[in-house]
C-alpha cells in the first residue's frame, strides 16, 4: 500500500502540496476495504515531521521522516488560507462526489462477489431488479452529481435487502448444522 503525505488546507489532494510517499508492505491480501491503516504524524521542535502508517489487525508498520526542505513564506500561507476558504463549497462537493464514486463502486463490488457466490437464492425477477439498479448505480457514477449516486446507492441497497437476509440465513444454516442448541 502506497502512502502519500501531503500538506495544505483544500478538501482535495490534488489542491495540496505533495511531502513525501512511502509503502506499508507485508499487508495480507484483504477484500477491497478490509486494510484498516492507521496513520499518525509527529512534529518534532525541529519541525521534522514523522509519519507513521500501521494496519491495524497485522501491526505491519512503517515509517518515514520529513525534513523542511523548503518553508512557506507569510504570503503563501496568507495564499493556502484565502483559496481554502475561496474554494471551500466547490471543494466539498468535489470531495462528497468523489466519495460517492467510491462508495458507488465498493457496493458493486460486493454485489458481483454476492451474486457470485449465491445468486442461486434469487428469483429471476428478483435478479432482474437487482441488475436494474446496478445499472442504475454504474450509470450515475458515472456521471457528476453526488445526489443522484446516493439515491441509487440507496435504491440497491433496497433492492438487496432480502437477499442479503437470504445469505445470512443461510451461513448461519451451514454453521449450526449438526450441532444440538446446547452446543451453540
Amino acid at each position: 500500500m502506497s502512502i502519500h503525505v501531503m500538506q495544505g488546507e483544500r478538501e482535495l489532494v490534488q489542491d495540496c502540496r505533495s511531502l513525501a510517499r512511502f509503502a506499508l508492505r507485508g499487508i495480507p491480501a484483504l477484500p477491497a476495504g478490509g486494510a484498516h491503516i492507521r496513520v499518525t504524524f509527529q512534529v518534532d521542535a525541529d519541525g521534522l515531521l514523522s509519519v507513521t502508517a500501521m494496519e491495524k489487525s497485522t501491526g505491519v508498520e512503517a515509517s518515514i521522516q520529513v525534513k523542511p526542505s523548503y518553508g512557506l513564506t507569510d504570503g503563501e500561507i496568507a495564499t493556502m488560507i484565502k483559496d481554502s476558504m475561496s474554494y471551500a463549497e466547490q471543494d466539498v462537493q468535489a470531495r462528497m462526489l468523489a466519495e460517492q464514486k467510491v462508495e458507488a463502486a465498493r457496493v458493486l463490488e460486493s454485489l458481483t462477489s454476492a451474486l457470485a457466490a449465491d445468486a442461486a437464492l434469487l428469483s429471476a425477477a428478483e435478479r432482474q431488479a437487482i441488475d436494474a439498479a446496478a445499472e442504475q448505480v454504474r450509470a450515475a457514477a458515472a456521471g457528476d452529481d453526488a445526489d443522484a449516486i446516493k439515491e441509487a446507492i440507496k435504491n440497491i441497497d433496497t433492492q438487496t435487502q432480502e437477499f442479503a437476509a437470504r445469505r445470512m440465513d443461510q451461513s448461519v444454516r451451514i454453521a449450526l448444522k449438526g450441532q444440538s442448541v446446547d452446543e451453540v
